[in-house]
C-alpha cells in the first residue's frame, strides 16, 4: 500500500515536469478533453500515462503501474483491483487477495492517512 502511494508521488512529479497539468489529475483530464494534452504520452525518461474514462494509468520506467480514478468531488481514488495491478507490475508475489488490500486500506483510514469516500474506494486524506 505504502509502495503504491510512494510510486504515485514519484511518477506524478516526473510527469508534471514534462506535462504541467499533472499537478492535479483533474487538470490532466480537463486538458485532454480540451485537446491541450494527448490522451497518451511518454517522456524521454521513460514515464508514461494513458487517460481513460475518468482516470489515468501512469507507469514509471521500472514498469510500476499506478492507476487512479477521479471522483465527483475531484479527488483521486483507487480500489483493491488497482492495488493488485500495481503489486503485479512491481513483481510482488504472491499478490495479496482483494479483501486483504481493502483491510490494509481501512487500517490506514483509521490512522488518518487515507479516506474512504465511497465503499472500497480510497484516497489520500486531505
Amino acid at each position: 500500500m505504502r509502495s503504491f502511494l510512494r510510486s504515485r508521488e514519484v511518477i506524478m512529479r516526473a510527469l508534471e515536469v514534462a506535462y504541467p497539468p499533472f499537478g492535479a489529475l483533474e487538470n490532466v483530464l480537463v486538458a485532454v478533453r480540451a485537446g491541450e494534452l494527448e490522451r497518451r504520452a511518454r517522456t524521454d525518461s521513460g514515464y508514461s500515462y494513458s487517460v481513460h474514462g475518468r482516470g489515468c494509468l501512469m507507469v514509471g520506467p521500472d514498469g510500476a503501474e499506478v492507476d487512479v480514478d477521479l471522483l465527483l468531488d475531484g479527488s483521486e481514488a483507487f480500489d483493491a483491483w488497482r492495488l493488485a495491478a500495481f503489486a503485479r507490475s512491481v513483481g510482488m508475489s504472491p499478490v495479496p487477495p482483494g479483501e486483504d488490500l481493502v483491510r490494509a486500506c481501512r487500517d490506514l483510514v483509521g490512522r488518518g492517512t487515507l479516506a474512504e469516500p465511497e465503499p472500497e474506494w480510497f484516497r489520500l486524506s486531505r
